[in-house]
């Protein structure tokens, strides 16, 4: 059974998105269908920092963008 999670991406879109994640994706593989760049996020699963090459899980997953700029 597939993986559904809620997607909280912040600062854009704090209110979330429900997905279902096909079985055995990784979070890098989320990222890339969301067309998100790895380099700039952290992921927090249920609070929990998640590796980007960890198999998703079940749950909230928030996506902490950097922001930066002068």
């Amino acid at each position: 059974m597939s993986p559904r999670i809620e997607i909280k991406i912040y600062p854009e879109s704090p209110d979330g998105q429900i997905m279902d994640v096909p079985e055995g994706s990784t979070y890098e593989d989320l990222l890339n269908t969301l067309d998100i760049n790895q380099e700039i996020v952290i992921l927090l699963n249920n609070g929990q920092a998640v590796p980007v090459d960890g198999t998703v899980e079940a749950g909230t997953l928030t996506i902490l963008k950097a922001i930066s700029g002068g």
